[in-house]
């Protein structure tokens, strides 16, 4: 390669610019000569009598072979089952069937409205097959007639957090709204409902329509899954989108129990409650005492003694040990009169303090009223502000 230093130096851009210029002129040259077909990549002169190809159906209607006539006839099969849930394809589910007698389900509650409970709003699948030219489809493709479980998840969500509250406000009826809320989130959040509905041994479709068509799958395997998406993607320049109806497995999981719950209290009180307090808070064991963070506890202690019409709270040093050592101990109790609150130990005598005022409030809150059916009901007045 020719350097050019000096004064030849400004001839290089003129060089390069003559190159670029050349180069452009034997391609647009090269590419008048010949030009490719779609589907070969012989050379084609481009003249009046070049062979033209015909143009690629655009339309799923306009191909006719019987196997998409076979698999159009399965498709609105599957679609009609799960519009319809008739009871006699539903007790043909194997899958539906062993989950109605592992729950303990009554007769009442059949094999279709199980189905139903499994059956998410964005499972819909559209009337019409989507085809190239119509690859979005807008809402007035989809029917308004499939049975799921939107309105049973809503009517269960507010059953099943009234359940937990009172469940919660019974066994502790002196916390806080904050340390509740956070409780009944423990209880009933996605994650943890999901996680029992696992356990229960439900599935979720993830096949295809067309992969269930290629291995001539029935429409009652399909009626014991969890379907909270229509398995149909759309093809945007070679990348697949999922529609925007769908959402997380998590949440779809969710929706069953909540729906189960809300179809057992149509048909009796007595079951729902009952089916709460089996699956759901009594067999779960949560310590509430992890759940509370007192920023202020020796402020807030003194505010809740004055609310009580208690004696203003004292620290007292109950014991010590090492207090010249590198690590000290020291035990701290705080008083109300001649009462002892609480007591707590640290390496400080500040710490040991507050510690003892964080454990006078944790007993305050986390108090449980005896069964005694002559006790009066504790209402707690509310929380304390500091």
């Amino acid at each position: 390669m020719l350097k050019l230093y000096g004064a030849a130096a400004p001839m290089r851009s003129q060089l390069l610019k003559l190159a670029i210029s050349r180069s452009n002129v034997w391609r647009y040259q090269r590419s008048i000569k010949t030009s490719y077909s779609f589907y070969s990549t012989e050379t084609v002169p481009t003249t009046p009598t070049s062979h033209t190809v015909s143009p690629i159906p655009l339309s799923i209607g306009e191909i006719q072979t019987p196997q998409l006539l076979e698999y159009k006839n399965y498709y609105q099969n599957l679609q009609q089952t799960l519009r319809d849930l008739p009871n006699e394809v539903c007790d043909q589910s194997t899958a539906l069937v062993t989950l109605h007698k592992r729950l303990g389900l009554p007769k009442e509650f059949t094999t279709a409205l199980l189905s139903r409970c499994l059956t998410c709003r964005s499972s819909n699948l559209p009337t019409t097959l989507p085809s190239t030219q119509n690859i979005k489809l807008h809402k007035k493709n989809y029917s308004n007639q499939q049975r799921d479980n939107y309105g049973l998840n809503i009517f269960g969500k507010n059953l099943l957090t009234f359940q937990t509250v009172k469940y919660l406000l019974d066994k502790y009826p002196r916390l806080p709204t904050p340390v509740l809320n956070v409780a009944v989130n423990a209880y009933i959040s996605d994650e943890v409902l999901a996680s029992i509905v696992k356990s229960w041994g439900v599935e979720s479709e993830t096949q295809s329509v067309m992969e269930r068509f290629l291995r001539n799958e029935p429409a009652d395997v399909t009626l014991g899954k969890l379907r909270y998406f229509n398995n149909l993607k759309r093809i945007s320049d070679g990348v697949e989108c999922i529609s925007k109806l769908n959402f997380s497995e998590t949440a779809a999981y969710s929706l069953v129990i909540r729906s189960v719950i809300a179809t057992l209290w149509t048909i009796d009180e007595k079951l729902a409650t009952r089916f709460i307090d089996d699956h759901i808070l009594v067999g779960r064991k949560l310590d509430i005492a992890r759940l509370f963070e007192f920023e202020q506890p020796t402020r807030e202690l003194a505010r809740l003694c004055e609310r009580e019409n208690l004696k203003r709270p004292v620290s007292r040093l109950m014991a010590e040990s090492g207090r010249l050592s590198k690590s000290p101990v020291f035990i701290v109790g705080v008083f109300s009169g001649e009462e002892k609150l609480g007591e707590g130990f640290g390496a400080s005598l500040k710490e040991a303090k507050a510690k003892a005022a964080s454990d006078a409030l944790m007993k305050w809150y986390c108090y449980q009223p005896t069964k005694d059916p002559n006790q009066k009901t504790v209402i707690d007045p509310g929380t304390v502000i500091v």
